[in-house]
Order: structure tokens, then C-alpha cells, then sequence
């Protein structure tokens, strides 16, 4: 089963390659228009690169490219799986790019736009005259642009949400799920359970931002706030409702008790997407998660009784609650490609197929990225996905605006939640405005 992560890029060498990625040599003369489906053109091999690399995800894109292949025989797609951003920054790096690049995550699509890396899709898109608005739901729009520049299209996408245990809500006396998060926290403590020794049977919600997916919570739609504000400048010290987040974070984990919440991550965080996964094992009540957590908790523990609903918000931004975080996978044409028409030709083509996308959608778990495919997916009314489809719906849901400083922001970001959820900043207020300070001077080093 497909879980979407964020770190695409890992250790040191592969940042420093991202450091330094930047186009290969001038931009090639190639004419920016699209290709006519209809229109003969000369046998042409391109290559496509996608970080999948489970069998059954390899077999849904290999399907996929020879159904394109027998549709317009003349274009060849020598598909390679199994490359990641550090990967596809190393080809850049060395002028051999492939033609297309298929990543697992978007917060690097800043960066790739600002340095030249990608092209800008937008004189393809116009030839072929797809509307993306019309297209691509709102929220995937946020995260495969960058400055009003089309650098990115969306390729299947992820939307998170509350998962709870129905027979525990209701033996706690609780009829529904919260909306708001200080109804979350109240929630967790009715639902938490010890044992005679005073250690925790069932936790009702951890919210440590290094457990699982939780680092999603913090990037602004839970809280209503933006992660950069207008001036391209980060928003934490500047937003008290980031503070107010925060707090309430802590104040849930330490109710636990010392050390508690730290045993959880270090016994459950390896077990995140398998069988021993806290919610399916009921240590923990409610769980924040992706959609792919619906295929895990099928083919892991079918029959289990829950839930799924929006992620509640923070109280004085109640009246947004529904919204989410949504983000997902990206397809880039790179600036360097040889073959920039054919290669814009076959990523149309994946990331507006129905039949592919849809398949695909059902292969990883993951939700389909484009109106026509979520309005024929046989998924999109089933009671479990139905919330998450209407969170991806929802005007309301974003992800954070995307930073020449690519992925680095989140990382900083992530580095000083949890020093504060571990009791290492004495002062929130400063240590907010430090790390924006941090933030900004990343973005500024990287051309902002």
C-alpha cells in the first residue's frame, strides 16, 4: 500500500544536491506548444521517472504508458521507477535529465520553478488548451504553482482527516466527532484508559508533530493561518493563533505524564502504516492520517468500526471547519529535457486520464486528482472517503505556500515543534520569531 511521505530528499548529500540543483545550460529553442493527438509525428523516445516502486504501482504506470503507446504509436516511454528528488537533482546536475519527473511530494516545486529547473507549463497548457481551473480542483492548484507560474501538475492527491474508533466514542459517551480542537482535547482525556499501574492502556489523540503524519496539523489550515503572509515573509511570530496551536499541543501531550507521549512515538512511529498500528491495535482512540490509511486499515484489519471526519480547527476558526490539508504527488517537465513537446504530451496525458487516474487512485489508496476522474471514481460516495473527497472539494483546503528554499522550510519548521513539545524552548514567543527569522533568511539565500 502507497504512503504518501514528505521526504522525498534524505540525509545530507541528498540536500546538498537540492542545494545546488539548478537548470541544465540555456533553454533549449524548442517551440512551447502542444502537441495535436491528432497530428502524425516521427517515432519518438522519451523517459519518464516516477519515485513508485511497489510492484502493483510499477504495473498501474506500465499499463498506463502502453495503453499510451498503443493510442499514439509513436511515442516510447522508457519508464524508470524508484527516483527520487535527489535523484532527479543529480540528473540535472549533470545535464541528462529525464522528460519527465513524477515526484512524491510538492514542497519542492518552489524551488525547481525558481531555479529554472522545470519549465513552466503555463505556453503548453494554453496550446492545448486545458483550463486548469476547470480541470484540477482548487487545492491542487496551490501546490503546483509558484509565483503565478505553472511548474507542476498534480498527480493523484492526499487529503487528511480524523480517523476514530465508533465502539470506544460511543462507550465514552460521545455521539460525535469534534470540531473544534479544544473539543478534541477534551475528547482524548474522556477516552484515554490506564492501567492499574497508571501507565496508558488507549490514548485518546497524540499529537506530537513527529508521530506519523501529525506534522500536517501545524502548517496553517488547522489553525486558520497562512504559513507566509503576503510579503513572502513566515507568519509565526506575526500570527498569535500559531502560538495558540501550539499550546494547545503541549497542554494535551503533557497531560499524559512525563515521558509518556515519548513512548508512544518511539514504540508506534515505526508502526505507522502496518498491523500494529496503534488505531488498528486500539491503543489509540482517534488518529490523524492520510487516505491511504483506508486501504492500510482494509487490508490489515477489514471490519473494523470507524470513522472518518475533518481534522477539527482551533476554536476561533471554527467556521472554516471542513477545510484540510491536501497535498500530493507532483509531475514536472524538466527545463533540460531534449524533448520538451512529446514530454509535455505524455504528462498531459497521465495527469488528465481518466481511466489511469482512477486506476492508479485504487492501486495506492491515494484520491484522483482531476473533476472528471473523482466524479466517475467508485470510491468518491463511500462513507469513508466520501469526507476526505469533500475536504479535497472544500475552497477552504490548502497546503502552504510553496518557498524557493523548497522542502527546507518544513524542515526547520518540524526541528523546533519538537524541541518545543520536548520542553526545549523556554520562551514560545521568541522562539517563534526566531524560527521565522530562520525561515526567511533560508528563502532569501535561495533567491527569494
Amino acid at each position: 500500500m502507497f504512503k504518501f511521505t514528505t521526504g522525498a530528499v534524505a540525509g545530507t548529500a541528498a540536500a546538498l544536491l537540492l542545494a545546488g540543483c539548478t537548470s541544465a545550460g540555456p533553454a533549449s529553442s524548442e517551440p512551447t506548444t502542444a502537441i495535436s493527438a491528432g497530428a502524425s509525428h516521427a517515432p519518438t523516445t522519451i523517459s519518464v521517472w516516477t519515485f513508485n516502486h511497489l510492484p502493483n504501482e510499477v504495473a498501474a504506470f506500465t499499463a498506463a504508458l502502453n495503453r499510451l503507446h498503443a493510442k499514439y504509436p509513436w511515442l516510447t516511454v522508457k519508464f524508470v521507477p524508484n527516483k527520487d528528488d535527489a535523484a532527479f537533482a543529480k540528473a540535472v546536475a549533470a545535464g541528462d535529465p529525464p522528460d519527465v519527473f513524477v515526484a512524491s511530494a510538492p514542497d519542492n516545486v518552489g524551488k525547481f520553478c525558481a531555479n529554472g529547473t522545470v519549465a513552466d507549463l503555463g505556453p503548453y497548457l494554453s496550446s492545448a488548451k486545458v483550463n486548469t481551473t476547470a480541470t484540477f480542483p482548487a487545492a491542487t492548484l496551490v501546490y503546483t504553482k509558484y509565483q503565478g507560474k505553472q511548474c507542476a501538475l498534480p498527480l493523484l492527491t492526499d487529503a487528511f482527516g480524523l480517523y476514530y474508533n465508533k465502539k470506544m466514542f460511543a462507550a465514552a459517551g460521545i455521539t460525535t466527532p469534534p470540531k473544534t480542537l479544544s473539543e478534541l482535547a477534551a475528547d482524548a482525556k474522556k477516552l484515554t484508559v490506564k492501567n492499574a499501574n497508571g501507565s496508558i492502556k488507549t490514548y485518546g489523540f497524540v499529537s506530537r508533530s513527529d508521530y506519523n503524519a501529525n506534522r500536517y496539523i501545524y502548517t496553517g489550515v488547522q489553525s486558520g493561518t497562512k504559513f507566509y503572509g503576503g510579503d513572502g515573509k513566515a507568519t509565526f511570530a506575526a500570527d498569535p493563533k500559531w502560538q495558540q496551536l501550539l499550546q494547545w499541543d503541549k497542554s494535551l501531550g503533557d497531560s499524559y505524564g512525563p515521558g509518556n507521549v515519548q513512548k508512544f512515538v518511539g514504540q508506534y512511529q515505526a508502526h505507522a502504516d502496518d498491523t500494529s498500528n496503534p488505531f488498528l491495535t486500539g491503543t489509540a482512540a482517534m488518529e490523524f492520517d492520510g487516505e491511504w490509511h483506508i486501504g492500510e486499515i482494509d487490508a490489515a484489519k477489514k471490519g473494523l468500526d470507524y470513522g472518518v471526519a475533518p481534522m477539527p480547527m482551533l476554536d476561533s476558526t471554527s467556521g472554516t471547519y471542513g477545510a484540510g490539508n491536501t497535498l500530493g504527488t507532483v509531475a514536472y517537465l524538466p527545463a533540460g529535457s531534449k524533448h520538451k513537446q512529446e514530454g509535455f504530451f505524455a504528462l498531459q496525458q497521465l495527469t488528465t486520464d481518466t481511466t489511469f487516474l482512477n486506476t492508479l487512485a485504487d492501486t495506492v489508496s491515494n484520491i484522483p486528482s482531476t473533476f472528471a476522474a473523482l466524479q466517475s471514481w467508485d470510491k468518491a460516495s463511500d462513507p469513508h472517503w466520501k469526507p476526505l473527497v469533500d475536504m479535497f472539494k472544500n475552497p477552504g483546503s490548502y497546503y502552504k505556500t510553496l518557498a524557493p528554499a523548497g522542502e527546507e522550510d518544513m524542515d526547520t519548521w518540524r526541528e523546533f515543534l519538537l524541541q518545543y513539545e520536548q520542553g526545549k524552548v523556554a520562551n514560545l514567543p521568541s522562539g517563534l520569531a526566531g524560527i521565522a527569522k530562520k525561515i526567511d533568511n533560508a528563502n532569501a539565500q535561495a533567491g527569494n
